[in-house]
């Protein structure tokens, strides 16, 4: 691997990604792009043989982004990385032409080893996407996207219920019970950052408790209760 673009809005969170990338591939040269539309303009004109995609962006989704990469450069590799692990946003990743879906919130030295694995043929899953995934080919599942197909269907948008795609984010990770200081360090945020969003989210969602925090996520189908 010599070119990879990250697209990720957090600055942090963006300058983590690409030392992963460097450690995983060293001499790697690595494009930061911090909004859709700036990554769209960048991907379009073709040339990455890499590209990490987070979903919530401030302007658009990241998933938008996976066939014009893939039309810019047919054999680039496109992984997803995101917090976001309910599995109507992967099959929609993958069904885009994803060919791989990280979580966040896998461990440094297994997100390494899962991109340097790219290098071999094996597809860049976390075991918890690769779960959901295999239960999905084992019919567990598979009935709610029946009734929905993957192609038609769309992740849930980072402004529902008014809450910005930060908001939506904070609100997954609370409600899979992570504290602030967690949720702050996994996002590279400070914690009076986190508590901000956290005030946020339950003013705007007008509930009181990490528990209605979890029902609130469910509902909205940004987490399940599956493994």
């Amino acid at each position: 691997m010599q070119t990879a673009v990250v697209v990720e809005d957090i600055a942090e969170t963006g300058t983590w990604l690409r030392q992963l990338l460097e450690e995983a591939f060293p001499g790697i040269s690595v494009t930061v792009c911090r909004e859709y539309q700036s990554a769209f303009v960048c991907l379009a004109e073709g040339g990455t043989e890499l590209a990490l995609v987070d979903i919530s962006l401030p302007d658009g989704n990241g998933l938008d982004l996976i066939p014009v990469i893939l039309q810019a450069s047919p054999q680039a590799v496109v992984v997803v990385t995101t917090i976001m692990d309910d599995q109507e946003h992967i099959l929609t990743a993958l069904q885009a032409g994803a060919s791989g879906y990280l979580l966040k919130d896998l461990p440094e030295e297994q997100f390494v080893r899962k991109l340097r694995g790219i290098l071999l043929g094996d597809p860049p899953l976390s075991p918890k996407v690769a779960r959901k995934v295999l239960q999905y080919f084992n019919g567990v599942g598979r009935e709610a996207a029946v009734s929905k197909p993957v192609a038609e269907s769309t992740p849930a948008p980072p402004d529902a219920e008014g809450l910005s795609s930060r908001e939506t984010e904070v609100l997954v990770l609370i409600g899979k019970g992570l504290s602030r200081r967690e949720v702050g360090a996994l996002l590279h945020l400070s914690d009076n950052t986190i508590a901000t969003h956290v005030r946020n989210v339950y003013r705007k969602l007008n509930i009181s408790s990490r528990a209605e925090a979890a029902l609130e996520a469910c509902r909205l189908g940004l987490i399940s209760t599956e493994l």
